[in-house]
């Protein structure tokens, strides 16, 4: 009885709102990810993106993968035309270019860890990021085998490049160790269970419609006009009369999006919002971390 009456309050009650966070210090960001729409998807982080430009950061993107089997015209054009989009949708969101590294598409696994680590080491040491934005490899299951190659290197990659006896021949470029002391990991929260997010960043409008049209730039993937099609075939939608089927199938994915941040606004006590994995400075001293926050007095 008392597990049912639980199970019923969770559903009337819902989950308990995270905590808003904020943009950390700094003034670089990099965001590194597989594919050249990953930084543009439902679960984030257009928004979060376009939050870190608007309040200071320099933002740079890595596409890890050379997204050959993205879209329906064959290997060489799917390259070619992801390539463009992505650094159109990077432009909308006022990130500074696109840092491709062109593995095969699905063909991720095979390559060795430890070279795709040091491409993103070397990376990381050139930009010398405050920020790292990227897929959670210890989250909800993902089923897509690029972003859990390039997770699992990410989170090496942001430990390891702080690392004065990893790939010391680095240093002969001139660069440095650093270690990034603010991480956001995002990941799909509809299937499988992993580390949870813990913490939901605010977005405003703009930044919510920027996110919208960056997302609906990725046209080789997203925004089918033959689904457009289907769909007023069944149902007479007047916002999208007069629309042809590839400008109605653009406003639908834009509509998606703009749904999206509002259930997770919605879900956290704000109007807008994405969910992330949070670290911060501290991430590797916790004990520090619950001890300033305990003693911490404001003057």
């Amino acid at each position: 009885m008392r597990l049912l009456i639980a199970l019923v309050l969770a559903g009337v009650l819902g989950a308990q709102p995270l905590p808003l966070g904020r943009i950390p210090p700094g003034r670089t960001l990099l965001v590194i990810e597989p594919h050249h729409d990953d930084h543009t998807t439902d679960y984030g982080m257009g928004g979060l993106i376009a939050r870190f430009v608007e309040e200071g950061h320099r933002a740079w993107y890595v596409r890890a993968s050379n997204d050959e089997k993205d879209g329906a015209h064959g290997y060489p054009h799917n390259d070619m035309i992801n390539l463009r989009e992505s650094l159109e949708a990077t432009r909308i969101l006022g990130m500074e270019g696109v840092h491709g590294l062109n593995w095969r598409n699905d063909y991720m696994d095979s390559i060795p860890l430890n070279e795709l680590r040091a491409q993103l080491i070397l990376l990381i040491r050139k930009h010398r990021p405050d920020a790292v934005l990227g897929h959670d490899p210890w989250a909800h299951y993902d089923r897509n085998p690029d972003h859990r190659k390039v997770a699992r290197a990410l989170a090496e990659a942001y430990w390891m490049a702080g690392l004065a006896n990893v790939h010391p021949e680095h240093f002969e470029l001139g660069l440095k160790p650093h270690r990034v002391p603010y991480l956001f990991f995002k990941a799909r929260v509809d299937y499988g269970k992993g580390h949870e997010p813990n913490v939901a960043m605010e977005l405003t409008e703009s930044q919510v419609r920027k996110k919208m049209k960056a997302y609906s730039t990725h046209r080789n993937v997203y925004a089918s006009p033959a689904m457009a099609r289907a769909v007023r075939a069944q149902i007479e939608i007047p916002e999208v009369k007069g629309l042809t089927d590839e400008e109605a199938a653009v406003r639908f994915e834009e509509w998606h999006m703009e749904w999206i941040s509002r259930k997770r606004g919605r879900e956290n006590g704000v109007r807008y919002a994405e969910v992330y994995f949070y670290r911060d400075e501290f991430d590797h001293l916790p004990g520090l971390k619950n001890y300033i926050t305990s003693n911490t007095v404001k003057q």
